[in-house]
């Protein structure tokens, strides 16, 4: 029995061992799978779906240009129209719908999606007068707040100016008086420079002057620097790809270049004169400023030495023609600090030839903006065309003989037989008063063929209607005060 136990014992430690083993090499598989040969098929394992994180998309900030965009489609085809009742301006869509209400008191269609408008102002005199210009959006909002004056260069540019008393009118826009700044359609200032105006060209060309010259500037506001500049203001044309650039003050185009829309000059089309035979002109300007320019001939002659000559005595004639002064008569001290113009001053020197005598003729004008008219004003240089030296009229008459009275005597007798004649001086006046009125009035000399023009500018001996008065004189009438053995006499009789 003992033995029996002792068995069964042996066996039971046995079976216990076993087991343990098993479960160990068990433990040692680990995940991978058993396979088992088998005749079904095999399922695949099922697993559990992984669910990723939700985020939400990332919108883009709609950029400036897609709104310009979206409001010039929007739109599209709304016309400004006036209140029956109030006479106030608003705007309808292109089905007739009013989308902003009338309460301007101007304003101007849409366009690049925004409109300039005008607001009431009892502020400012001259053309701010009653109101002032805002720039608005779609929705009736002000872009720039209405506190001056703005004009738009194109679709998408605008020129403003801060309110002050503007009187017009000049320029390319009738504005072009006061410096403004440059901006874009959403009132955002375009440059580190203020422009008299602002000419686009195309969509990223503009020629713009900021007053001592003109210059070209991209849609940015930026200089150009590889584009030519002129020392005057001047205006475009486009043709194909070529631009023609003509003076401001010289509507006749008889100066002008040609530039291709890559900034290179092609050609000077000045026009070109003949004075006499072998000796042509050209056309010049000169200008300090904006608004201020002196128009003179360049001649081109055979005798090079003569030539330079004269070209310099008449270059500095035009210089010292320039008006330095403001409309108040305050010298004009630098004019790069000069930020709104008051006046226009033009003047223009023409050429001819009496024998060998050239009367160099000045004629121009002044306007100072708000008066009721411009003002003329002329006078009278000479030149010997045979060694270009500069003539004085005095040089034509001997010392110490009055000429002066010979000539308002003649003067004095034209006026008395003329009955129409209106001037400040009266004929029932005694002769020693008039002749002293006309002796002591300024007047100018002019030399032609059979007779010499003798002219008073405007205002001087009568009204600003009557213009500038002159009166032929015949040669005989100063045979008795002539220098015969002059330069000036010589030249002018040709002897």
């Amino acid at each position: 029995m003992l033995n029996i136990r002792r068995f069964i014992v042996r066996i039971l430690i046995l079976l216990t061992l076993t087991s343990f083993l098993v479960l160990i090499t068990a433990c040692d598989v680990k995940d991978e799978p058993i396979i088992t040969e088998t005749t079904e098929p095999t399922a695949e394992p099922v697993t559990e779906p992984v669910t990723e994180p939700v985020t939400e998309p990332v919108t883009e900030p709609i950029s400036r240009d897609a709104v310009l965009l979206e409001d010039a489609q929007k739109t599209n085809g709304w016309q400004v129209f006036i209140d029956d009742i109030y006479g106030l301006y608003g705007f309808k869509d292109s089905a007739g719908n009013i989308v902003i209400e009338a309460s301007f008191l101007d304003a101007e269609n849409f366009e690049g999606g925004r409109a300039i408008v005008m607001v009431e102002s009892d502020e400012y005199f001259g053309i701010l007068d009653g109101g002032v210009y805002g720039l608005i959006d779609p929705k009736g909002e002000f872009i720039i707040e209405p506190e001056g004056l703005i004009t738009r260069v194109d679709q998408w540019h605008y020129l403003y100016a801060m309110g002050n008393d503007y009187y017009p009118a000049y320029g390319i826009d009738g504005f072009s008086m006061m410096k403004r700044d440059f901006l874009d359609a959403n009132g955002q200032l375009l440059g580190d420079e203020r422009y008299y105006y602002v000419e686009a060209i195309n969509e990223d060309l503009f020629l713009a002057n900021i007053g001592t010259k003109s210059l070209f500037i991209n849609g940015e506001g930026m200089l150009l620097k590889d584009y030519p500049e002129f020392g005057f203001a001047v205006t475009s044309k486009i043709s194909g790809d070529t631009i023609t650039l003509i003076p401001l003050d010289e509507p006749a185009e008889r100066i002008q270049y040609m530039m291709s829309t890559d900034g290179k000059l092609l050609e000077n089309k000045s026009s070109s004169g003949l004075l006499t035979e072998g000796v042509t002109y050209k056309l010049e300007m000169i200008s300090p400023y904006i608004g201020s320019s002196v128009i003179f001939p360049v001649l081109t002659m055979n005798d090079l030495t003569i030539q330079d000559k004269m070209n310099q005595a008449i270059q500095n004639f035009a210089t010292k023609s320039i008006w330095e002064t403001d409309l108040s008569g305050e010298k004009i001290e630098n004019y790069d600090e000069l930020e709104q113009i008051s006046q226009t001053v033009v003047n223009e020197f023409s050429m001819s030839l009496q024998n060998n005598l050239m009367n160099l003729n000045s004629f121009g004008y002044f306007y100072g903006f708000g008066a009721a008219h411009p003002n003329s004003f002329m006078s009278t240089k000479y030149l010997d065309f045979r060694t270009g030296e500069v003539l004085s009229l005095e040089m034509l008459f001997e010392e110490n003989h009055d000429w002066r009275l010979a000539i308002v005597k003649e003067i004095d007798y034209l006026f008395m037989s003329d009955e129409e004649a209106y001037l400040y001086i009266e004929k029932t006046q005694t002769e020693a008063e008039r002749l002293k009125l006309f002796y002591d009035a300024h007047f100018e000399v002019s030399f032609e063929e059979e007779f010499m023009i003798v002219y008073f500018p405007v205002y001087e001996i009568a009204p600003y209607a009557a213009g500038i008065l002159s009166y032929e004189i015949s040669y005989a009438v100063l045979d008795d005060f002539y220098d015969w053995d002059s330069d000036f006499y010589s030249a002018l009789f040709k002897y």
